[in-house]
């Protein structure tokens, strides 16, 4: 016998048929994720709640429990649908495969910024995410490398600076810390006025020092 949100995995898995409890149903639980992820993209994950997908569906929250049991069986079906299928991972040579693969993961998560509000509790459950480890798995043709160990270093990347991108608010430094960063650490003078809002440029230097030190 499954729990509700183990059927919902092993729907997204394909082990089981999409079945909702009760009468003819509505919607699909994948329908019902996809609304979801629209609801989070406007309002983001914290204020996602299961009655306010239900009413953007048109039901109570009741009927919404056909569906899904609470809201982290939602989340789980909300990030497979979020981060999608993987486009083709081209490149040179592997560090550049690397490289476009981790842009095209930040792509998505720039499409979905609440993906990165999504806190691993281990080794993910949906198809679609180890679709994506498994690419660059195999995008990393060098015997030397620990493919699976690098998939999911750049994999943490990728959330970090974009979960950096979404809750740095850029504001400036107060006029006098310069100054003092200057007289207390000299070697770290100008620190202060560095640009650390510019996730982008962050991520792409943190994944140019990983691949340098490897191979």
């Amino acid at each position: 016998m499954h729990s509700q949100g183990d059927r919902a995995l092993r729907q997204l898995w394909g082990i089981d048929p999409p079945t909702v409890r009760g009468p003819k149903a509505r919607w699909s639980p994948l329908e019902v994720a996809d609304a979801a992820v629209a609801l989070a993209d406007a309002i983001g994950l914290e204020a996602l709640s299961l009655a306010r997908v239900a009413a953007r569906l048109e039901m109570t929250t009741t009927a919404l429990y056909r569906y899904v049991d609470d809201k982290a069986t939602l989340i789980e079906l909300m990030v497979d649908r979020a981060i999608g299928d993987v486009p083709a991972i081209d490149g040179a040579d592997w560090r550049d495969r690397c490289r476009r693969w981790v842009e095209l993961l930040a792509a998505r998560y720039a499409q979905h910024p609440w993906l990165s509000e999504v806190s691993p509790t281990g080794m993910p459950t949906q198809p679609r995410a180890y679709a994506w480890i498994d690419a660059l798995v195999s995008a990393i043709d060098v015997e030397s490398v620990d493919a699976l160990r690098l998939a999911m270093l750049l994999d943490g990347l990728v959330r970090t600076y974009a979960n950096l991108e979404r809750t740095v608010q850029g504001a400036p430094p107060p006029s006098w810390l310069g100054g003092e960063i200057a007289d207390r650490f000299p070697r770290l003078a100008g620190a202060e006025s560095q640009d650390v809002t510019d996730a982008d440029a962050e991520r792409r230097f943190a994944v140019d020092a990983v691949l340098r030190g490897l191979g």
